[in-house]
């Protein structure tokens, strides 16, 4: 599935875990990766061995709001202030994407 966010377009890739192991283990180890977000080309990766993909869906789609609206997500601390106003402001859109997902395979 593809979306638009603060004019970038993103979309939304569900792999197996021998897959997500290439993008996200380094060392080439045997690890499960529930999803990941990489930002060099756009995609959400959830892998579809997890056993719950809408919970993983908004994790990630919250490091991509976080990132596409410059909030600096690496070596920050954030307040309760922070939390919360980041939480507010990225509700509906985060919603809209995962019901969409969810609606478009059934």
């Amino acid at each position: 599935m593809k979306f638009q966010i603060n004019n970038d377009e993103w979309k939304i890739e569900k792999i197996n875990n021998a897959e997500m192991n290439i993008i996200v283990s380094s060392d080439k180890r045997e690890t499960f990766t529930h999803g990941t977000t990489q930002y060099d080309c756009n995609t959400i990766y959830i892998n579809e061995e997890t056993p719950n993909k809408r919970k993983t869906l908004y994790h990630e789609l919250m490091h991509l709001y976080m990132y596409e609206y410059g909030h600096n997500q690496w070596n920050k601390e954030f307040n309760n202030e922070d939390v919360c106003e980041i939480s507010a402001s990225s509700h509906d859109f985060i919603h809209n994407i995962v019901e969409e997902y969810f609606n478009s395979k059934k």
